[in-house]
């Protein structure tokens, strides 16, 4: 539940104000917690039924159920109330009861239902404690004495009887189990903290609407009286002709500023779709390809001609990434990759069609970065543009990346020179501002739209200029110790299984493409055009007495159901099938946390055959305990 937007007395405190609107988080999320509650409480008493005696799972489950109740009738009470928010301390406190009442029969549960002859249900027990205090995380952390009387006999009670079997391996887990206490706790003080500090900017935010209505009404009443003045003075008449004329030629800027940002909005969609269709294209041409690789021999010449398409249509992927970059402009979807293919890329892009030449010089040791390589290639792509039109008379532009920072902070830092005509003091300071440009014809979205985008990596974008000698951009990046694992070629064969797979797609090459790559690796696949028909088929499966072990859903379906819905009912109807996340755009909230969304795992389009088979695979290979399902 979101904060009250009702405007509140001024003659209370702003402390207490904030706490009233914590209070009023705590018993919105009640029942959340509570149904949390008797649904895990249910399923880890089911669980343990075979190793734990009756009486103890009953007398805990009775003291969950009996704390539940109370807090439903706590929060039931606090709904009613006349005026909850005059009492907002003793409601806190009765919340925070409740809460760490509930916390301690968790905590409890890791002793009274701790099996010690069975690892996979003391596992399972501290899997169960570890989610209730993820999930309490989030409903608990607007005030810091509900999730701190939760959380800490929830963690530190299991923790503790971890410690007491004594072996090593119960000691390790005893360690995990409490830094992991130590981590959650430490991770919702920071929710606490962003909540304090978004409640406090919406009264900063209310008082200043009022002081602006106010502003507006002194204003208003000052208008009245320049009317009575202009009627006495023709001269006041004059200036206030004046003053209206400078309003409207302003508006007027407003209005073309909007049908500016109405026409971008409509190129970014049409762009979007494009990459969308383009990215179809791309499976279909990469996924045929794998299977040629795969069916022809290692030294066949065919597999350099193939080579070579793949290679092209990696660069095709790049464009697309652009398209997609633009057409959404929001967070990066991040990976890791080698900073210096990033700018080889970039700057063999550059080069087609222009008489500047592009020297680079990269460090041997400048390794990987975790960025959205679309986007940062895209920034890279327009500073070496601006250096291109600023030297329209050609001659060189220099590429310089680096290792730089610390050990604690490796940083990647990529400047590109050029000498060129430079840019004038003046205009130096504007540079990086929205629509702001100097050339006819440009839209000035270029180095906004670089700036932006490098500001959400982490990193900094600066400009050294004097006219007549050129100009120099830097752009320093986070660099990361990882090192990316080599990706296995085209022509390994994956790995085969006997699997029953559903897949979705609105494209019917994409679904004979599935059903080849995938029938030919062992598995019983089953083709839907749109989540409609894939329930369908789910449906009747289960009539039939048989199950999928996992689905791939495509995100949007032209004309139909897509995957985030269909994953959703395909969860109601087995809540231990595995869901593969598919689509075109790549740059799709859905793909870059796909996890929060349901799935277990996301493959964005285009994909090589052995790409998918490899993603189903390791979705498969996951649970630990899992067989095929019976067909």
């Amino acid at each position: 539940m979101m904060p009250s937007s009702s405007p509140l007395p001024k003659a209370r405190s702003p402390q207490h104000a904030i706490l009233a609107e914590q209070v009023e988080l705590l018993y919105g999320n009640a029942n959340v917690g509570v149904s949390v509650t008797v649904v895990a409480a249910a399923v880890l008493a089911s669980l343990e039924w075979a190793v734990i005696r009756h009486s103890i799972i009953l007398g805990w489950c009775g003291w969950m159920y009996l704390v539940s109740a109370a807090r439903l009738v706590l929060a039931r009470q606090y709904h009613r109330a006349v005026s909850p928010d005059r009492q907002a301390r003793n409601w806190a406190i009765a919340f925070a009861a409740g809460a760490g009442l509930a916390g301690a029969g968790w905590g409890t549960a890791g002793v009274l239902l701790y099996p010690p002859e069975s690892l996979a249900s003391q596992i399972f027990l501290m899997f169960v404690l570890g989610g209730m205090m993820l999930g309490s995380a989030s409903l608990l952390a607007p005030r810091p004495e509900a999730f701190l009387a939760f959380m800490l006999p929830a963690g530190i009670v299991p923790s503790m009887r971890l410690a007491l079997q004594g072996d090593d391996a119960h000691m390790a887990m005893a360690l995990l189990a409490g830094i992991f206490t130590l981590v959650t706790l430490i991770t919702t003080r920071r929710i606490h903290g962003t909540i304090v500090s978004s409640l406090c900017l919406q009264f900063e935010n209310r008082d200043l609407v009022e002081d602006l209505r106010a502003a507006k009404q002194h204003v208003e009443a000052l208008n009245a009286q320049l009317e009575a003045r202009v009627r006495e003075r023709t001269a006041e008449l004059e200036r206030s002709t004046e003053q209206l004329r400078a309003e409207i030629i302003q508006r007027e800027q407003v209005e073309e500023e909007l049908l500016r940002a109405r026409k971008l909005e409509s190129l970014g969609v049409m762009a979007g779709g494009i990459a969308h269709d383009f990215n179809n294209f791309l499976t279909v041409v990469l996924g045929n390809v794998g299977l040629a690789k795969m069916h022809l021999e290692p030294d066949d010449p065919v597999q350099v001609v193939l080579d070579q398409t793949v290679n092209s249509c990696e660069r095709a992927v790049f464009l697309s990434s652009q398209l997609l970059t633009f057409a959404k402009g929001g967070a990066p979807v991040r990976r890791l990759v080698s900073v210096g293919k990033l700018v080889t890329d970039a700057v063999q892009l550059a080069r087609a069609g222009t008489q500047t030449s592009i020297v680079a010089g990269l460090a041997d040791d400048l390794g990987f970065a975790e960025v959205d390589p679309g986007q940062i290639g895209q920034v890279l792509h327009n500073l070496l543009l601006n250096a291109r039109q600023s030297m329209s008379e050609g001659g060189i532009i220099e590429v310089q990346a680096n290792l730089t920072g610390t050990a604690g902070d490796p940083r990647v830092s990529i400047s590109i020179r050029d000498y060129g005509c430079g840019i004038p003091p003046e205009v130096l300071p504007r540079i990086f501002d929205p629509y702001f440009t100097t050339r006819t014809g440009a839209n000035g979205l270029g180095l906004a739209t670089a700036y932006s985008i490098v500001a959400k990596h982490g990193g900094t974008i600066s400009v050294e200029s004097k006219p007549g000698s050129g100009s120099v951009f830097r752009v320093d990046l986070p660099a990361s110790r990882e090192t990316a694992a080599p990706q296995a070629p085209l022509a390994i064969t994956p790995t085969c299984g006997t699997e029953r797979l559903l897949v979705m797609d609105d494209e019917g090459p994409i679904r004979k493409l599935l059903e080849t790559v995938l029938k030919g690796l062992g598995y019983d696949v089953q083709s839907a055009r749109d989540g409609a028909e894939a329930i369908a088929l789910f449906e009747n499966a289960q009539l039939a007495g048989s199950r999928f072990d996992a689905a791939l859903l495509d995100l949007t379906v032209c004309g139909g159901m897509g995957g985030l819905e269909t994953a959703a009912k395909l969860r109601e109807l087995d809540p231990a099938l595995k869901l593969i996340v598919s689509s075109g755009y790549s740059d799709d909230p859905v793909m870059a946390d796909f996890r929060k969304y349901g799935f277990d795992e996301a493959i964005p389009k285009p994909w090589t055959a052995a790409e998918m088979a490899r993603t189903f695979r390791n979705v498969l290979a996951k649970d630990p305990e899992h067989q095929p399902n019976s067909r």
